[in-house]
Order: C-alpha cells, then sequence, then structure tokens
C-alpha cells in the first residue's frame, strides 16, 4: 500500500507551532493540522540532511505499510531510519527527479 500523506516544504525560518525532531536536527509543523497536508520544515544549519535534497526544496511524502520493503529496490539518499517512537522515514528521488518521503507508522 502507498497512500499520500503530505507535501513537504521547507522555510527559511522556523515557525510557530513547530516541533523539534532532535535525531535530524529538523524542525516540522503536523501536516494534519494543516487543510492542505503540507508539513512545513526548517532545518538547523548542522542538521544532517542539510545538505541533501529534502532540505533544499519541497517533497512528496506517502504512508507505507513496509518501508524496508518498499525502499529495497530504491537508491535511498536517507535510509529507513526512526525519527520519533513509531515513526519510521526514508527519502530518495524517484525516476522523474521527485524528491519522495516515504513513512511508516506503527
Amino acid at each position: 500500500m502507498k497512500k499520500f500523506a503530505h507535501y513537504g516544504a521547507v522555510l527559511a525560518e522556523k515557525k510557530e507551532g513547530m516541533m523539534y525532531l532532535d535525531s535530524i536536527k529538523c524542525w516540522a509543523t503536523d501536516p494534519t493540522q494543516d487543510p492542505n497536508m503540507i508539513e512545513y520544515l526548517y532545518f538547523e544549519p548542522d542538521s544532517p540532511m542539510a545538505d541533501l535534497p529534502v532540505a533544499k526544496g519541497g517533497h512528496i511524502a506517502y504512508l507505507v505499510d513496509d518501508i524496508d520493503a518498499k525502499c529495497a529496490n530504491k537508491v535511498c539518499f536517507w535510509p529507513p531510519m526512526d525519527v520519533l517512537p513509531g515513526v519510521r522515514i526514508a527519502f530518495f528521488t524517484d525516476e522523474n527527479g521527485v524528491v519522495t518521503e516515504y513513512c511508516q507508522m506503527s
């Protein structure tokens, strides 16, 4: 299964209401609280993702049942990892050059 989750938009400054994801040094809003399902992101300068495509522009995200299986045949620039309890994410660039996130919630 693959289901649309959100669109991610990178901001130059933090936005009120963002939560801090310590493992990736990134601030993020909850896309389920946005009427257009947009996740706003601010990456700290020393974030391990700061130089990756996801921190340079937008991305599209999908919920998946088994992130490891979905990523098995992908070249992920950010392989599956836990970012919050029960939340695993991975990033890759699809065949059309679109930065894509897979997210597994347990």
